[in-house]
């Protein structure tokens, strides 16, 4: 069941500790987040943003099972797509749809989406995964390998 997520309701809710939405790393400390949550529910996850540059899908920030979208470039606001996704979606009934937005809890619900308020959502974030889940083999994503190697690379030269 994949998720669809309205990010800055998420960050919002002052529950994630160190991601703060007046934090200007915000959005990628929540994707961080996201990215170690993935494997444990194995399914898509698919996080808008209100604002942030470039806009549209994001390629540097997506990878390990997480879409990164910023609808400021197509002059909506992260509802409006989280809503046109959900209207266009095949299977909505197959969405759990993470949000505080009324007008979009309402769209969600009459196109038989589960709703997961924000803060619910987060303290399913933040709990602490079970020891047989925590064995599981986990593999990086070749994004997530580049980011690492670049990474030990700066810290192996000095930079």
């Amino acid at each position: 069941m994949p998720y669809l997520i309205d990010g800055h309701n998420l960050i919002g809710t002052g529950l994630l500790p160190g991601i703060s939405l007046s934090d200007e790393d915000d959005e990628a400390k929540l994707v961080r987040l996201l990215r170690r949550f993935q494997p444990r529910v194995k399914t898509h996850i698919t996080v808008v943003f209100d604002r942030g540059l470039p806009g549209g899908f994001s390629s540097s920030l997506s990878g390990g099972g997480v879409e990164v979208i910023f609808a400021g470039a197509t002059g909506q606001t992260a509802d409006e797509v989280i809503k046109a996704r959900i209207r266009r979606a095949r299977h909505p009934e197959a969405l759990r749809v993470v949000t505080n937005d009324g007008d979009v809890q309402n769209l969600a619900r009459r196109r038989g989406c589960k709703v997961i308020r924000a803060h619910r959502f987060a303290r399913e974030l933040l709990r602490p995964l079970s020891a047989s889940s925590a064995r599981e083999d986990v593999r990086l994503s070749p994004e997530e390998v580049e980011e690492w190697l670049a990474l030990f690379q700066k810290k192996k030269g000095g930079k």
